[in-house]
């Protein structure tokens, strides 16, 4: 760790003010700041103060919610599989726990994918744009975003979703700490509401067959 350490330290120079990968910096920073804890200390009035920084404590809800994500996984298989018991010809896997997992992580990744490509690409935009760094909210947001979409939602709509979550939900407010609204729900609201067909039922949370 110590020579990735140094390694962002020789580099940082580069995305600071004055440097030629300065319109990077909140990129930069972003990597920084999730690998290492930063020596800049609260700039406005704060409820706690405390030696663990807000990314810290995002990453430590991320790691709380993977339990969640893998039985998520599961269960996709598991309901798929389910539902194929019965028709001609189809042998049910139901029991096979590895095969329904690898189901689901199938159909989830490229909703993780989606989610935090468009989520954090937005965030980067809208850092560059203010000044700041890339905000560490995202990290569980983007998570929590496929956790509650059904799992053949198509991706363009979730994409959609993402990024007016981000915009509307939370940047347009000022970012993480000053929205009202929780961008996972509003994401949820928003495909609702858009798009009820994909969303409403319980057929919607069996993946099909592809």
């Amino acid at each position: 760790m110590k020579l990735i350490k140094n390694m962002l330290d020789n580099m940082r120079p580069n995305f600071e003010e004055g440097g030629k990968m300065h319109a990077f910096h909140s990129l930069f920073d972003a990597i920084d700041t999730l690998m290492f804890v930063p020596k800049t200390t609260t700039r406005l009035g704060s409820h706690i103060r405390d030696a663990v920084d807000n990314k810290r404590t995002m990453i430590v809800v991320f790691i709380a919610l993977l339990p969640a994500l893998l039985f998520g996984m599961y269960n996709i298989g598991y309901q798929h599989h389910l539902s194929l018991v019965g028709e001609e010809g189809v042998v049910s896997c139901c029991d096979n726990f590895w095969g329904n997992l690898w189901y689901g992580f199938l159909k989830v990744l490229p909703m993780l994918l989606v989610s935090y490509i468009v989520g954090l690409g937005i965030e980067v935009v809208f850092a560059q744009i203010r000044g700041h760094e890339v905000s560490e909210g995202y990290f569980v947001t983007g998570l929590l975003i496929p956790l509650i979409c059904p799992p053949d939602v198509p991706l363009w709509q979730l994409a959609l979703a993402v990024a007016f979550a981000v915009i509307i939900g939370k940047e347009v407010f000022g970012g993480t700490g000053y929205n009202f609204l929780n961008p996972a729900l509003v994401a949820r609201a928003f495909l609702f509401f858009s798009y009820p067909t994909h969303m409403s039922g319980d057929a919607v949370w069996i993946a099909e067959q592809g």
